[in-house]
């Protein structure tokens, strides 16, 4: 069955699912669960940073890493 006839017969658009999707994989985690995922966003984002942007970035919130 393609997505569109899934759609279709659903009367979901892709949006829809995505966020129902999303949100029932939220409400099934746990704390661990979401810290894992936290964490694995930030060190993707962070993973993207120059050196000279992390630096500011722990100076501005916490400074003490760098001393």
């Amino acid at each position: 069955m393609s997505f569109i006839s899934l759609f279709t017969k659903t009367n979901m658009n892709r949006s829809e699912l995505q966020e129902n999707l999303i949100q029932n994989i939220l409400d099934d985690m746990d704390m661990n669960g979401l810290m894992q995922l936290a964490y694995d966003y930030m060190d993707e984002s962070y993973g993207k940073y120059s050196d000279d942007e992390l630096k500011e970035e722990a100076k501005e919130y916490y400074p003490h890493l760098l001393d």
